[in-house]
C-alpha cells in the first residue's frame, strides 16, 4: 500500500487514533488501536447526526455525543477539512532533499493554489521520487486557514483537541487502499465517497492519487452529481491521457443502489461499493449488525485513524 501519509498540521501521534469526520448532516467517528500483528482493530464507532440546520452550536453538540458514546475517554482526535476552500495538486518538481522542498514549496505553490498564499495553511509530499524528465512528483495540498480553523473551534468548543488535520479526499484515498491492496495495481480507478452535500472524488492510477476533487452537491440532484462527475474524469483524461478504468463508491450514496446502476449505465462499466471497514478486527465490544448498516459512511474515519 502506498500511503499518503500527509503531515499537514500533524501535532502528535498517540496509540489509539481516533478520526472524527464533520460531515454535511452527521459527525462520525472511530478509535482504532494498532495491533501486534501490524493492523488495527476498531475500538468504537459512532454516527451522530448533526440536525436540520447545520449551525455552529448543533455541529458542537454532534461532536459532544460522538464522544460522550465512547466507553473510553476521547481527548485527541484527527479531523479533516473539504470543499473549495481546500486545494490538492499533483506539481512536477527537481529531485531535491526534504529540506529543499519545504524552501521552494512556498514560491512553487503560488503557481498552482488559487489562493492567496498569506491565507493557507500548505504542506506537500513526495508521491514519485522517480518522475519523467528526472524530476520528482510531489503532491501539494493547501486549505484555507478559515476553513481550519472554522473546525478546530468545534472541536475545541466540544472539549476536545486536534492530533492532526487531513483532507477528506487523502483520507479516502487511504481508507481505500488499506483496505483494498492491489486492486488498484496498473489500473485507473476513481473513489467517489458521496455524502448529503458533498462528494470527494480522488482519481488513483497505479495506487497513486493523482487528482481529487469535492463536488458540492445534493445526492438527491442526481442529474447534476453525474455531470459533475463526468466533467472531472473528462478533464482528467484530458490532463492525463488515461480514462477511468472503474468506479468504487463509498458514503451514504454507497447504499443507494439506483443511484450506483444509473452511475454503472452512464460510466459504462461496473459501479462497486466498498467496505472502509473491511480490513480491521473488530472489537467484542462493538455493535456489529449496527456497524454493516453504517460502514460505507466510514471511509473519512478510517482513513484518518490509520494515518502514521
Amino acid at each position: 500500500m502506498k500511503e499518503i501519509n500527509f503531515p499537514f498540521l500533524n501535532f502528535n501521534r498517540p496509540k489509539v487514533k481516533v478520526g472524527v469526520d464533520i460531515g454535511t448532516s452527521s459527525v462520525k467517528a472511530l478509535a482504532l488501536s494498532r495491533q501486534k500483528t501490524g493492523g488495527f482493530q476498531l475500538d468504537f464507532f459512532t454516527v451522530q447526526a448533526i440536525g436540520e440546520e447545520r449551525s455552529k452550536e448543533n455541529i458542537v453538540e454532534a461532536i459532544k455525543r460522538a464522544a460522550a458514546s465512547s466507553e473510553a475517554k476521547i481527548q485527541g482526535v484527527t479531523i479533516a477539512v473539504s470543499g473549495q476552500g481546500v486545494v490538492v495538486r499533483q506539481v512536477l518538481f527537481p529531485k531535491m532533499s526534504d529540506a529543499e522542498l519545504k524552501s521552494a514549496l512556498q514560491f512553487e505553490a503560488e503557481k498552482h493554489i488559487p489562493f492567496n498564499m498569506n491565507d493557507v495553511f500548505i504542506d506537500a509530499q513526495v508521491i514519485d521520487q522517480n518522475a519523467e524528465g528526472n524530476k520528482m512528483k510531489v503532491l501539494i495540498v493547501a486549505s484555507k486557514k478559515d476553513l481550519v480553523n472554522e473546525y478546530l473551534g468545534y472541536i475545541n468548543e466540544a472539549g476536545l483537541e486536534a492530533d492532526a488535520i487531513d483532507c477528506d479526499a487523502i483520507a479516502v484515498a487511504n481508507a481505500f487502499m488499506f483496505n483494498n491492496p492491489g486492486l488498484g495495481k496498473d489500473k485507473t480507478v476513481a473513489l467517489l465517497n458521496i455524502g448529503a452535500s458533498m462528494t470527494n472524488v480522488c482519481i488513483l492510477k497505479n495506487e497513486t492519487l493523482n487528482f481529487t476533487r469535492d463536488i458540492p452537491v445534493d445526492v438527491k440532484s442526481v442529474d447534476t452529481l453525474e455531470n459533475q462527475v463526468r466533467l472531472s474524469f473528462d478533464y482528467y483524461e484530458n490532463q492525463f491521457g488515461k480514462g477511468i478504468d472503474g468506479i468504487y463508491v463509498s458514503g451514504g450514496g454507497a447504499k443507494e443502489t439506483a443511484l450506483l446502476q444509473r452511475f454503472s449505465q452512464a460510466f459504462g462499466f461496473e459501479v462497486s461499493a466498498w467496505d472502509p471497514v473491511k480490513n480491521l478486527s473488530v472489537s467484542a465490544k462493538a455493535d456489529t449488525q449496527a456497524l454493516k448498516d453504517v460502514s460505507g459512511q466510514l471511509a473519512v474515519c478510517v482513513g484518518l485513524a490509520i494515518r502514521r
